[in-house]
């Protein structure tokens, strides 16, 4: 054969050979796909094993670790199928590699995520076994303090593990066993925790010489969480411990420490009882407060219509009650006022107005009121005795505007809330019912704002600017200006029998000398003060506090001993 011939025949033969199926390769497919079908059997073997509800029956206690010779054995088989896949044709390949996707991939992929929630759940276990063996041995000691945040740092850091558990029941079941009591340990020695934390950084306060109104605060809410405390012996440790930082405190008075508390509302107008320890207030929603800032007492009456205000007058509290939205453009208005017996704290009289009620005062014989709508509106007199409208004011007043009665109830001042320059007027009152009336004899001379006050012997009009003027029965001296105080304020209360009055302003407290109009005194309170009044010796301070430890605000009644132009802290 020659050379020609021989080349001939070796490109056929190799031809031949690449055009003719391998034996090899179809010997290669056939292994795979049985090892295919033992992983796929091995899977469905496992995903029973991390199933509750088979384990349930399977096992006395269903929530503990697959066996792991199952896990093992699919394991090895998957690994065996994906070393035959390797080596098979890219078609045959793709083919197979979905199959072990969908019916191993998946099985074996949550086979794992169960075995980690597990091994995860038992390292809960063993850091909340660690704190309840601290909290036993000593509720204040270190140890449990670190034992607590070790415990709440695991959970943090397992809890993604256990949520990836795949199926609720299973998962559920997981979380029942490892978080939820790991939460419970936390949750019982919180309390406790947080409060002597708390009473170490108050030692601390009082080490750095924060002053006596500040750390009594402190001291009060750290009580609150105190009080919280379900554990007897942690709760009289701790109080031990408060009770012995607290008589640190430079020049303390605990009686004078005990005379506040914390408020479970959050209220807005407010109004003292002229002798009695007792505030009325109104609260975020429909209710009537009467609280005894003495006893902690509080009782509530529910009213049908949104309060609006409250005035207290002979032994009764008149509720201004708001019947819908107001508006400047309203022409027919209409409210209601609820009259409540203070005594018995109960309703006594509800009745329809022809007004929507914005503020209100009262005398023996009639109710007065301003409107909250209309622009241009009357202040109307409704008599005591029959409840019918009886008066309504000769001059027009503003909508929204303020009023005031003036001590001897000869006549009501009101200020104006919506008009620049702002304007106060003056309208008497005759035999019950609201008549003539005239304006100051200035029209934005003096800066105004809006609050009014008359003082005790009906001297003077203090306006919250700071501006005083003259309250008098001569119309050429009334709402005339007489001088103004150091700064402008939001609340003010009088002190005649030591010739004092008091102002306050966010968180501080001015007290003035009544017959020079001088300051004397100045003092800053913790939380920002709502209501101040004087009565019997004391200022009662009604204030908004953020606590100690949640930082939410709280409101709060406290009250301080006079002495003098001193306000004893």
């Amino acid at each position: 054969m020659n050379k020609c011939n021989i080349f001939a025949t070796v490109i056929i033969l190799t031809v031949l050979m690449m055009t003719m199926p391998s034996t090899g390769n179809a010997a290669t497919l056939s292994q795979a796909e049985k090892l295919v079908q033992k992983a796929e059997s091995a899977a469905t073997i496992l995903k029973w094993e991390i199933s509750l509800e088979h384990r349930k029956v399977k096992y006395s206690d269903p929530v503990t670790l697959p066996n792991m010779n199952l896990y093992n054995d699919t394991k090895r088989a998957r690994q065996l199928a994906y070393d035959a896949i390797k080596s098979l044709p890219s078609q045959e390949k793709e083919k197979l590699t979905k199959r072990m996707e969908s019916n191993v991939d998946i099985h074996f992929t949550r086979s794992m995520a169960y075995i980690d929630a597990i091994k995860s759940g038992n390292k809960i276990i063993v850091k909340k076994d660690d704190l309840n063996d601290a909290y036993r041995l000593n509720p204040l000691g270190k140890q449990t303090e670190k034992a607590y945040h070790d415990l709440s740092s695991e959970i943090r850091k397992q809890a993604i593990l256990l949520y990836r558990v795949y199926g609720k029941s299973t998962r559920d079941a997981i979380l029942e066993r490892y978080k939820s009591p790991g939460e419970k340990a936390r949750q019982s020695t919180m309390y406790a925790i947080s409060a002597n934390i708390e009473i170490d950084r108050f030692q601390q306060l009082i080490a750095n010489n924060k002053t006596k109104e500040e750390l009594l605060l402190t001291a009060k809410q750290i009580q609150a969480t105190v009080n919280k405390i379900q554990d007897e012996n942690a709760r009289q440790l701790l109080l031990n411990k408060l009770d012995e930082a607290k008589k640190t405190i430079p020049g303390i008075n605990l009686f004078d420490y005990d005379e506040f508390f914390y408020l479970s509302d959050l209220i807005r107008e407010v109004v003292i009882h002229p002798s009695q320890p007792i505030i009325y207030a109104l609260n975020e929603n429909k209710d009537v407060l009467k609280i005894n800032y003495k006893t902690g007492e509080i009782q509530r009456l529910t009213m049908n219509l949104v309060p609006e205000t409250i005035y207290l007058y002979n032994n009764e509290l008149y509720v201004a009650l708001l019947k819908g939205t107001r508006s400047t453009y309203i022409e027919y208005q209409n409210g209601a006022i609820a009259i409540i017996d203070t005594v018995n704290f109960k309703v006594v009289e509800q009745f329809d107005i022809n007004i929507d009620p914005f503020d209100i005062v009262a005398d023996d014989k009639s109710i007065y009121i301003s409107s909250g709508s209309g622009q241009h509106s009357n202040i109307l007199g409704y008599s005591r005795e029959t409840l019918l409208e009886t008066s309504k004011s000769s001059m027009s007043v503003y909508q929204d505007s303020y009023i005031v009665m003036h001590p001897n109830l000869d006549r009501i001042y009101a200020i104006d809330t919506t008009v620049s320059p702002r304007d106060i007027e003056n309208h008497f009152i005759e035999n019950g019912k609201v008549t003539t009336g005239y304006d100051s004899p200035y029209h934005g001379d003096y800066s105004l704002n809006t609050n009014i006050s008359i003082s005790p012997d009906g001297k003077y009009i203090f306006n919250g600017s700071g501006v005083i003027m003259v309250a008098s029965d001569s119309k050429a001296m009334n709402m005339t200006y007489l001088t103004k105080l150091y700064t402008p304020f939001e609340q003010i209360t009088y002190n005649m029998d030591d010739g004092l009055f008091y102002t306050s302003n966010r968180k501080n407290i001015e007290v003035y000398n009544y017959a020079t109009m001088e300051r004397v005194q100045s003092y800053t309170m913790s939380g920002y003060i709502k209501n101040i009044f004087y009565q019997n010796g004391r200022l009662v301070v009604v204030s908004t506090e953020t606590l100690y430890s949640s930082k939410l605000p709280k409101h709060a009644i406290k009250t301080y001993k006079v002495e003098g132009d001193k306000i004893i802290q």
